[in-house]
């Protein structure tokens, strides 16, 4: 019985060729016909097991190269992706400076004054824009303008109009600045990416004593509480904000789980402020406990401090007392030497 046929030829058997075009005649080599015994049945199995490991073999190489391929598109996407990212993240700063330069030159009035005293270190201590209009160009503006300022305290944007992009406009700057004590942000539009970016920038600020975000939309309506848990994040590690308000920013039990657990490792927060939320009563209970222990805490340092002041003036008291008498120990003796003096130039002369 013939062992070879069409299915069990080998993928190197030479195949030849007569002749050209569609009159060409293909055929391949003959090939030996043994007959059926052990040995040519062994001699088959290898023969077929050599076919089916060059299969593998192939469709290994096909696999890897594709896969080698996929990746190598994929790296050019992310780099044509990078590229294209850097490219818009240039357009919108040239953009952004564009409208800086337009604005300076055209800026006038109340908030043209005031950026221009921030930026020589004369504004006022506490400044409030009330009854000035704001668009995010004049929010950049000002947000660099408080970034090095070192006269300026408290400032009011409540009831602005602002936005996510000013919101991190706002909190790039408390990265930097090292003066702001209080910040007030209440009935804006700041959502997620502000609060986000805002307590991002608590982490590093040492020097924010008040922020206030009441109003605002720091959850999408309830919806999202990622920038709560950003702020409890925040907490953990801020030792100087002293008051947060939160309220009337649909803050639900899902974001006071997290507070709650802030709270147990602040000890200087003596405000957070939660009214008008969703929080369960408990999560306010355990919240106003760690309160009330600060507010103790802080009151007990503050009388300390006075008692320390109270005995630093009494000791500066006593030595101002000291010194007044040892002048005019000085003097006195000073006069008398110089009435001594006198009587001895006087028996001199005569």
């Amino acid at each position: 019985r013939a062992l070879a046929d069409d299915d069990d030829l080998d993928d190197d058997q030479e195949e030849h060729t007569v002749g050209e075009g569609t009159t060409a005649l293909h055929f391949l080599a003959p090939v030996e016909v043994l007959p059926q015994t052990a040995r040519t049945e062994w001699l088959q199995k290898q023969k077929e097991e050599r076919r089916r490991r060059r299969i593998e073999e192939r469709e290994e190489r096909r696999k890897q190269k594709e896969a080698d391929e996929a990746k190598e598109r994929r790296r050019k996407a992310q780099q044509k992706e990078i590229r294209q990212q850097k490219e818009r993240e240039r357009e919108l700063q040239d953009r952004r400076r564009r409208e800086e330069e337009e604005q300076r030159e055209k800026m006038e009035g109340g908030l043209g004054q005031i950026i221009a005293q921030l930026q020589k270190n004369e504004s006022e201590r506490d400044i409030s824009f009330v009854g000035i209009d704001l668009g995010s160009v004049q929010v950049r503006l000002l947000a660099k303008a408080l970034e090095n300022n070192t006269t300026c305290e408290s400032i009011d944007l409540s009831r602005k109009g602002l936005n996510d992009e000013d919101g991190v406009a706002l909190a790039e700057m408390l990265k930097v600045n090292r003066n702001l004590r209080k910040l007030e942000l209440e009935g804006n539009n700041l959502s997620i990416k502000s609060a986000k970016a805002l307590a991002e920038a608590l982490m590093s600020n040492a020097t924010l004593r008040m922020l206030d975000l009441e109003s605002n939309n720091i959850t999408s309506a309830g919806n999202d509480q990622t920038g709560v848990v950003a702020f409890a994040d925040a907490l953990k590690q801020n030792h100087a904000l002293r008051c947060l308000n939160l309220v009337r920013n649909h803050v639900t039990h899902q974001g006071g789980d997290p507070l709650v657990q802030a709270m147990a490792h602040n000890t200087e927060c003596i405000l957070l402020d939660l009214s008008g939320n969703e929080l369960h009563p408990k999560q306010l209970r355990d919240i106003d406990v760690v309160i009330q222990e600060n507010r103790k805490n802080l009151s007990k340092l503050r009388r300390a401090e006075r008692r320390e002041r109270f005995a630093m003036f009494t000791e500066q008291y006593r030595c101002r007392q000291y010194d007044m008498q040892v002048e005019a120990k000085r003097i006195e003796l000073d006069a008398l030497e110089e009435r001594r003096l006198h009587r001895q130039r006087e028996r001199w002369t005569s």
